[in-house]
């Protein structure tokens, strides 16, 4: 028979059978439906044939259905928004295989309240009494707040890979022109914000006005994002490569930046919104104009003409020092509300944009100091150089013409020697805008030094180059007049040499030397005049040497009748005033000339006669006794050797 404690050790070990059989022990408490019913997860236990048998409460709330109407019926008939789960197949694979399956992310969206919720479900075999597969079991957790962080940062470090790329390209080049279209296409691609336009504005050298300067969009691009990309790959010109790539973007942002290129804002306009941006140093968007009582803000009537903006943001370009320029980004087509992490995005972007420009601005300004003479803003002889031997290499290589016009003001050093030199920068000045505005944007022109200038034509023919330069000296005989100290009107010729490769020279230096010669010419010929190097090369040796020489005859080239001899004041005499240039005046101007010449030589002859009456009355000077002759005086006399006898 069992004693007691043999019983003890029975009633003991019951309980530890029963918790190893059914992992539970009833020791009281709510029973386990309850606490099933009542469990704030999504709770499902599917049979083998993935009918529902079990459902609770909180899968009633999340999933829009009551139990009595899913229980016994396929899950996935009865429940679409868990069609996640089945496309991947997960409880079958659970059944199948024994072992535990997670989806994650899956969105079902709640009818009643109208929002989306994110679950992550798993999903577990369920053995039977008999030791087979009987089904599963789905537990869902809502991670909807988990989903949006993760969502949020994934966002952000999207975009803050984008500013790095940018930042990686902004550093490789020193283009500005290429880092506004660098800036303004990242920010329309999707990675940079997915905006429809951006433009930039940027302030002038004299902090007067905020200046329009790109403006892209990305209205049917597919490819927005590859665009920027590529533009930090390519080290040529920012037309060209736009015009090979994209023609039809070139196009298309070209009219768009010459739109906003008009946009011209006073810094102290009290009404605009980017000025506002600009003083406060913070973004402004649609919104906080209403929000904040900033009504009276409104965008340039230009931009509004032109680029029509419902939702939008204008962020500062913002340096250590100061604010040098704006922004704008606009998501018309796609509304959207400008949260803090965007604003926050859009203003790292900008300080980025603001570092570049400004560096380029920098580079730019360094650029034209080296390559542009301060005077006239014309290319100095450096660059001249150096583009020049570029453009013969380049016009060798596709046998295209190139010439090179030579030309010096007349009597340029008298207008420095009789009015001084201000008037002469006057005159260089004058000289520089009829080149500029007479030559093509593929031409350049440049001070090759004092009053000589020169022109590079790139695709010009000899005769095309003799016309150019009669004509620019035309310009300059009519359009350069300088005023006297008097007021009167004094006008300005120029001579010109022209030269052309291959024709005449196989070199730079050679061309440039041909072209000085020809211009030497026209000089000994009479001045304010175009000749040729092949009028150089008409000539023998020994006339050639002639032109070169600055005192030596005028040699006159073969079949041309012999110029007019110059008048003494334009030959260098002892009297001449005025520079040797015959201008057509005004009647009224002309009487007012010979006035003044009139009064001028009255003056002079004034004072050549009281320099001779001054003369006259001074009384003769005794002769002035050298340091010698008063040294003398102070010796003894000396005696001759005889002596007298008493």
């Amino acid at each position: 028979m069992p004693t007691g404690e043999d019983t003890q050790k029975v009633v003991k070990a019951a309980p530890e059978d029963l918790a190893k059989a059914t992992r539970t022990i009833e020791i009281g408490g709510p029973p386990a439906k309850r606490i099933y019913d009542q469990m704030s997860l999504v709770a499902l236990v599917l049979d083998e044939e993935l009918r529902i048998v079990r459902f609770n409460a909180a899968a009633e709330r999340a999933l829009g259905k009551r139990f009595d109407q899913v229980l016994g019926r396929p899950c996935f008939d009865a429940l679409p928004d868990l069609s996640e789960i089945a496309d991947c197949r997960a409880c079958e694979r659970a059944i199948a295989m024994g072992i535990p399956t997670e989806v994650k992310d899956v969105e079902i969206y709640d009818h009643a309240r109208g929002k989306r919720f994110t679950f992550d479900f798993q999903i577990d075999p369920i053995v039977g009494d008999n030791g087979k597969l009987a089904g599963v079991s789905m537990i869902g957790l809502d991670v909807t707040e988990r989903f949006k962080l993760r969502k949020r940062l994934a966002r952000h470090n999207e975009d803050l890979k984008t500013l790095h790329a940018v930042s990686n390209a902004l550093r490789k080049t020193m283009d500005l022109e290429k880092a506004f279209v660098i800036i303004a296409s990242a920010l329309t691609s999707e990675a940079g914000g997915g905006y429809d336009k951006a433009l930039i504005l940027v302030c002038d050298q004299d902090r007067e006005h905020l200046l329009g300067r790109v403006a892209v969009d990305s209205l049917g691009l597919d490819t927005a994002e590859g665009i920027w990309r590529s533009l930090t790959t390519h080290d040529g010109p920012l037309d060209k490569m736009l015009e090979s790539a994209f023609p039809v973007l070139h196009r298309r942002w070209g009219a768009l930046t010459e739109k906003v290129k008009r946009v011209k804002v006073p810094l102290d306009s009290p009404d605009s919104l980017m000025i506002h941006a600009l003083r406060t140093g913070e973004p402004v968007t649609h919104e906080t104009c209403s929000e904040q009582g900033l009504e009276h803000l409104h965008l340039h009537p230009t931009l509004a003409e032109h680029f029509p903006m419902t939702c939008f943001a204008a962020a500062p370009l913002k340096t250590d020092q100061d604010a040098i320029g704006v922004v704008i980004v606009d998501s018309s087509s796609r509304p959207r509300r400008f949260s803090p992490e965007r604003l926050n995005m859009l203003k790292m972007f900008a300080s980025q944009a603001a570092l570049a420009i400004n560096n380029g601005l920098i580079f730019q300004n360094v650029l034209a100091r080296a390559q542009k003479d301060s005077l006239t803003g014309l290319y100095n002889h450096g660059h001249f150089q150096e583009t020049l031997r570029a453009e013969i290499e380049r016009a060798r290589r596709y046998g295209q013409p190139l010439s090179v016009v030579m030309l010096d003001i007349d009597h340029f050093k008298k207008f420095n020697d009789s009015y001084g030199h201000q008037t002469g920068d006057n005159v260089l000045r004058q000289t520089a805008q009829v080149l500029t505005a007479g030559v093509r944007v593929t031409d350049l022109a440049a001070r090759y030094g004092g009053e000589e200038f020169a022109l590079l034509l790139p695709h010009t023919s000899l005769e095309h180059a003799i016309d150019l330069a009669e004509r620019t000296c035309a310009g300059v005989a009519r359009k350069v007049v300088v005023a006297g100290p008097k007021g009167e009107r004094l006008g300005v010729t120029a001579s010109f040499g022209v030269a052309t490769f291959p024709v005449h020279a196989q070199s730079a230096a050679e061309l440039v030397s041909l072209a000085d010669e020809a211009l030497y010419m026209a000089k000994k010929n009479g001045r304010n005049q175009v000749r040729s190097a092949s009028e150089v090369l008409a000539l023998t040796p020994q006339q050639r040497e002639a032109v070169k020489q600055k005192h030596s005859a005028p040699a006159a080239p073969p079949a041309q009748t012999a110029p007019a001899p110059l008048p003494a004041e334009a030959a260098g005499g002892k009297d001449s005033a005025l520079p040797p240039t015959v201008v057509e005046l005004p009647p009224r101007y002309q009487q007012r000339l010979e006035a003044a010449i009139a009064e001028r030589h009255q003056q002079k002859s004034s004072r050549d006669r009281d320099t001779v009456r001054i003369v006259k009355s001074t009384p003769e000077q005794p002769p002035r006794r050298t340091q010698k002759r008063r040294e003398d005086e102070g010796k003894p006399r000396r005696r001759s050797g005889r002596t007298r006898k008493p």
